[in-house]
């Protein structure tokens, strides 16, 4: 069986003999007597890096072994170097240690248990099996930050089965043997298969990015170490982004947003207001002796301001009441009607004037690329 050395999650490199060698269809599963990789487990992902200079793209454990899955065959019996990504694995172990932090803080403050744990590329998802208020996520978090400011030490350990049953530990499964125990002096301990920093320091920081309601508990989305960082300097580069756009302080950004949704909100009340006026302006004027097709050129008006005017028009005539809103490529469109198989013209108007569009034999809309002689044209013989 694989000797296990990832009790030590800052050894990134050791030495190990090949024991074997299979190929399988998505590489070659290589097993030594010793080795540094974490096989996924507990949220976790397994590790990456190289073995004698040959990719190792995931590690998982099968029948107890480690298994190092390999772009290429290694030689059965050879020594090789392992060399395990550190970068990936310090974030995964910032991440996975912040976790355990926080938890452990939340656990003597409400006595919620974690009942959901993943580590995913972008962030960490935590459950909790209660309800947690934004104000102890906040406390939490802090005290969190502080236990990382005073370096608590992080400890492994494999205690007896008499030390295990005085031993208070949280835990999502029943266990009775080969325990193993990942403790922050003080704070928290919890029975985990993963690699953890030897201290609360290497952690960096603990951030709660945001909480839901999930399933009569909580969940919260965290990050921690390195990719915290990563996502605090984005989310700073977009604020500085939107500062210099509003000509507001980096701190003033939301009273420079609510400001401008304010005036946006008022604009958009007197658009309105402008487009009724119009609207009843027009239809003041609306007269059809003949009871033809109306064709009613417009400007700057919306749809629901058109279909205003169309629903009005066509109580007086027996053809099609058409508004047009001039666009930057052509016309926007509604038109009514309770005489003609509208959804039938509207394929041939579409066709002849150049549009798209359709709806109901009551009413189409869409938009044509014509001219406003041509559209004129078009509906003065449509009552022929």
């Amino acid at each position: 069986m694989t000797k296990k050395l990832f009790d030590d999650g800052m050894l990134f490199s050791f030495s190990a003999v090949v024991t074997d060698c299979k190929e399988t269809k998505n590489g070659f599963e290589v097993t030594l007597d010793r080795s540094a990789f974490f096989p996924e487990g507990g949220g976790q992902a397994g590790d990456v890096g190289t073995l004698g200079g040959v990719k190792v793209i995931d590690t998982y454990e099968k029948n107890g072994e480690v298994i190092h899955l390999c772009k290429s065959a290694l030689e059965v019996g050879t020594e090789v170097r392992g060399e395990i990504n550190e970068n990936i694995r310090i974030r995964r172990m910032q991440n996975h240690s912040g976790e355990h932090l926080l938890m452990g803080f939340i656990h003597q403050k409400l006595g919620y248990e974690n009942v959901g744990f993943h580590m995913g590329s972008d962030e960490v998802l935590l459950d909790l099996n209660g309800v947690i208020s934004p104000e102890y996520i906040c406390e939490c978090e802090q005290k969190a930050n502080e236990a990382i400011a005073q370096n608590v030490p992080i400890n492994i350990s494999y205690p007896n089965s008499e030390e295990l049953a005085s031993l208070s530990y949280r835990s999502k499964l029943e266990m009775t043997e080969n325990v193993r125990i990942v403790t922050i002096e003080g704070i928290d301990n919890c029975a985990c298969c993963a690699p953890h920093m030897p201290s609360t320091g290497g952690i960096g920081i603990v951030k709660v990015i945001s909480s839901e309601s999930n399933r009569g508990g909580t969940r919260l989305h965290i990050l921690c170490g390195l990719d915290a960082l990563d996502l605090i300097r984005q989310r700073m580069e977009s604020n500085a982004a939107i500062s210099h756009l509003l000509s507001a302080k980096p701190e003033k950004t939301a009273d420079a947003v609510e400001k401008l949704l304010n005036e946006n909100i008022s604009l958009k009340r007197q658009i309105t207001e402008n487009e009724r006026r119009a609207a009843e302006e027009i239809i003041s004027e609306l007269k059809n002796d003949s009871r033809k097709s109306f064709c009613i050129f417009t400007k700057g008006l919306g749809r629901n301001t058109m279909r205003e005017i169309a629903n009005r028009a066509v109580k007086l005539t027996d053809g099609a009441a058409a508004v047009f809103s001039e666009e930057q490529d052509g016309f926007g469109y509604i038109i009514a009607s309770e005489k003609l198989p509208l959804r039938t013209i509207a394929k041939d108007i579409n066709s002849v004037l150049h549009g798209k569009g359709g709806g109901s034999d009551l009413m189409i809309q869409g938009s044509l690329n014509a001219e406003r002689g041509a559209i004129e044209k078009y509906f003065s013989e449509l009552d022929l």
